[in-house]
């Protein structure tokens, strides 16, 4: 890491206290390394970012001020060495910038935390999920439609919430609703589980979802997501039915959708309809090739397209 990037003039004995600091797994140690880094350059970024980091949830929140010291002073580091910015420097500045954005949301400070998550989108390559969470999030909340559809159209990342809220735009804008439920079906195709939690068919655990992924990273972005994206959809009783009845006939064909009453209250439904018999067959073509041990993703793929190949045929009209 630049040397004058995170510390001022103080050596070589920073530098390699930093190195240890970010290579350290064990967390006492970690911390105790960033109050060596601090007693010798009590403003270092990189050190005020891990004593933040090492804070319980509570304490996290109520110490924002940790977090948004570190952010300014390696912000305004970047933007006085431009020319020699580090790609690790820029990383970790990347990564306090995320963290930040993210919890300004949460302690409702959304101008804020958009202009952060502003920031951050415009500076990340890497598709940090969390300015787009907040980005796109606040302009549903602001009922700015159309810039949330080409937000998302002109991002360079493809992301679940980034489709679900397009998605709600066009919901929104009153345009076709098979426009809608597309950009449902294509968020559902990026992380077909997700919809499961955000419409509350699933009740989302984090201690069952621990045992489910190794990558706490996903499990942090699965959680961040699913939170705001059901309270974006519970927010009108239009946009849960909507949602809901595209989940709920996803779940239907692929076997996610196991509750007795919910089966006879969709097979009723479908009757009604007139689609049962193709609804059950569609179903059973998805189970085959559950049966034959097709890959999940080439299963839901096709679950997709059945549905959509249903709706296109005026089946759920």
């Amino acid at each position: 890491m630049s040397s004058d990037m995170v510390e001022n003039g103080s050596g070589e004995n920073v530098r390699d206290l930093i190195d240890e600091m970010l290579a350290e797994d064990d967390f006492d140690k970690r911390s105790e390394l960033a109050d060596k880094v601090l007693s010798i350059d009590r403003e270092n970024p990189i050190a005020k970012y891990t004593k933040w980091q090492l804070l319980d949830e509570n304490e996290s929140m109520e110490q924002v001020s940790l977090l948004r010291d570190s952010v300014n002073i390696l912000r305004s580091s970047i933007e006085s060495h431009e020319e020699n910015v580090d790609e690790e420097t820029y990383t970790t500045y990347l990564a306090m910038l995320a963290d930040f954005t993210s919890i300004l949301y949460f302690k409702g400070e959304k101008d804020a935390a958009f202009k952060a998550a502003q920031e951050l989108i415009d500076l990340d390559d890497d598709g940090f999920i969390q300015g787009r969470i907040v980005y796109y999030s606040v302009l549903i909340e602001r009922g700015e439609y159309q810039r949330v559809i080409d937000a998302v159209e002109a991002d360079i990342c493809e992301t679940p919430v980034g489709g679900y809220c397009r998605a709600i735009a066009l919901l929104e804008l009153g345009g076709e609703a098979d426009d809608a439920s597309d950009a449902v079906l294509q968020a559902i195709s990026l992380d077909p589980d997700m919809a499961f939690y955000v419409t509350d068919i699933w009740t989302l655990d984090e201690s069952e979802i621990e045992e489910m992924f190794d990558d706490d990273m996903y499990i942090d972005s699965l959680i961040m997501q699913t939170f705001v994206l059901t309270d974006l959809w519970s927010s009108s009783d239009e946009r849960l039915e909507f949602l809901s009845s595209i989940v709920f006939t996803f779940g239907y064909l692929t076997g996610r959708v196991t509750e007795p009453e919910d089966l006879a209250a969709f097979e009723e439904k479908y009757k009604n309809a007139g689609c049962l018999d193709e609804m059950r067959e569609a179903r059973d073509t998805i189970h085959a090739m559950q049966a034959d041990g097709k890959e999940q993703d080439e299963v839901d793929e096709e679950a997709l397209l059945l549905f959509k190949d249903m709706r296109d045929r005026g089946l759920f009209s």
